[in-house]
């Protein structure tokens, strides 16, 4: 069976598991690569084929190579992680028996009177939709056949964080001996990411031992609000980092405060690292830890109880380390890369 994969959107988890996939002398598998550095991630015994940056749901560019490579390749399926991705594919295989899978990791709505969602998801020549969570499946069934759907929740190899965990670092000003948390996010212009809930909480918790580092790029507005506040000399913002995954071994608490947030990498970077998270109870998001024994859930939009989860954790260093211990063996036990190469392998297997 020849699959190609578009490259728009294959992370490291999806890079992994078509490098393992690859050793099945069942598939062939080839991944469009826009440049050097993003061919130099394929894997295994994966084919890197060139092609122009996808960009848009159209470019004639893309669409012209994909179907060329459709021809020469006696392509099968083809593999489509993003919406735009997924728009060019269908595009380029009209025509042709080739099956279309694509994938869903948003929680955001799907506007069935908008035009553009026919290129993509709710086109009916996709054969199949990959769910990131359970409850985006649900919500899909209102539009596409349950049949055409199903659920495989990323993976994480404890392995990706070995080297943030070898050379840790901390924001300058933060004390050892502190109550360290932290939020990783992009959040600027993505008010349901919730750092403003965040902040206010840490103001709220008002403990002269905590601080707070938040990375990744941010409104204004929140920035604003953290200076006026209390404490206001223990947030530490860092703006975007490509080495943000490294902050987070010397940390106490990861805190995801966000409104909607469909399975966030970054909480599965923090539990591999060992650090205990607060998670608001989101779809998605919520099905990462087991409360109060791998993490805590609290309900979202509430700066209040985001403040009280994070006191009683402070107060209670015996429960934050048993909770540090739980987060790692969760993502070591039920977070496995064979069992997401297993789902392709079967997934892949039904629609040949």
């Amino acid at each position: 069976m020849n699959i190609l994969v578009t490259h728009k959107a294959v992370d490291m988890a999806t890079y992994k598991m078509l490098g393992l996939l690859s050793r099945n002398r069942f598939f062939r598998i080839y991944v469009t690569v826009p440049s050097k550095k993003e061919e130099m991630k394929v894997e295994g015994k994966c084919i890197p084929l060139p092609i122009s940056p996808i960009t848009s749901k159209f470019s004639w560019k893309v669409i012209k190579t994909l179907r060329r490579y459709v021809k020469q390749y006696d392509i099968d399926l083809i593999f489509s992680p993003s919406t735009s991705g997924l728009s060019n594919a269908l595009i380029a295989t009209i025509g042709t028996s080739v099956k279309n899978v694509g994938y869903r990791g948003t929680q955001a709505k799907v506007k069935k009177f908008d035009p553009t969602y026919y290129m993509g998801i709710l086109n009916p020549r996709v054969d199949h939709i990959v769910c990131e969570t359970a409850d985006i499946q649900e919500y899909l069934t209102r539009y596409i056949d349950k049949d055409k759907l199903s659920v495989s929740v990323k993976p994480f190899d404890i392995d990706w964080v070995a080297d943030a965990c070898a050379n840790p670092k901390q924001a300058e000003g933060v004390p050892d001996n502190a109550f360290k948390c932290i939020y990783i996010g992009t959040t600027k212009g993505r008010p349901f990411k919730g750092l403003t809930y965040l902040i206010k909480a840490f103001q709220i918790l008002n403990a002269s031992e905590a601080h707070l580092v938040v990375i990744g790029d941010y409104d204004n507005s929140d920035y604003e609000l953290a200076q006026q506040g209390v404490g206001a000399e223990r947030i530490h913002f860092l703006w975007n980092r490509e080495d943000a995954i490294s902050f987070l071994p010397k940390q106490d608490l990861f805190i995801l405060p966000a409104l909607r947030d469909a399975s966030p990498r970054v909480v599965r970077e923090a539990m591999a690292c060992g650090v205990p998270c607060i998670v608001t109870d989101i779809p998605g998001a919520r099905d990462l830890i087991v409360d109060n024994e791998s993490g805590i859930l609290v309900p979202s939009g509430s700066a209040e109880k985001i403040a009280e989860a994070m006191r009683s954790l402070m107060n209670d260093r015996t429960k934050l380390q048993k909770l540090a211990k739980a987060s790692r063996d969760r993502i070591i036990n039920e977070f496995s890369v064979e069992a997401y190469v297993s789902y392709f392998d079967k997934l892949f297997a039904s629609l040949s």
